[in-house]
């Protein structure tokens, strides 16, 4: 019996620094941005490079085996709002995701006023095997967002983290 307490102690102490790693959904709110989105925990906030008046940068979230990923761009001069401009846009996002195929493309969920959206699934080659890319593009007057998780082809989608991200994401001042 005493042997069985000392293990039941053993392991209760083992589990203690694990308690506190689950991972939350919180809301995100980025006024540099103009947005906001749920993330499973406190994401990383990369800067990208500049290119002219684009300010770029990249926030990552990890609940695995999904990355919840919004890549936004403030541009201070004001771009025109239309397919022709959004293409451009979406032809640069693809182009930076190697050996990529574009599959399926649908309207933006959510749709957001001011801004030309677009989903799209991807199926992607990389070093360590192929993910599925699945996500929404924005192309706003002064802002651009891509919104996107990635995760294994191997692995089941995790449509419920998925989805509450993707659906979570707002722009706070649609005006901008």
């Amino acid at each position: 019996m005493r042997r069985l307490v000392s293990r039941f102690c053993l392991l209760l102490l083992l589990a203690i620094p694990f308690a506190g790693q689950t991972n939350q959904w919180k809301r995100y709110k980025n006024t540099d941005g103009n947005f906001s989105v749920l993330f499973p925990g406190e994401p990383e906030d990369n800067v990208n490079k500049t290119e002219g008046d684009a300010k770029s940068h990249t926030l990552l979230a990890t609940e695995k085996p999904a990355f919840y990923t919004v890549v936004y761009t403030t541009i201070s001069s004001a771009q025109s709002v239309d397919e022709s401009t959004f293409n451009v846009f979406k032809n640069g996002v693809f182009k930076e995701l190697p050996k990529c195929e574009p599959g399926t493309e649908q309207p933006a969920a959510p749709a957001i006023t001011g801004y030309i959206g677009h989903w799209y699934r991807l199926s992607c080659d990389m070093p360590n095997g192929k993910i599925t890319v699945a996500g929404n593009l924005y192309w706003g007057k002064h802002y651009a967002f891509a919104v996107m998780a990635m995760f294994p082809d191997s692995a089941a989608e995790p449509a419920a983290g998925v989805r509450k991200f993707l659906e979570s994401f707002a722009v706070i001042d649609p005006a901008k």
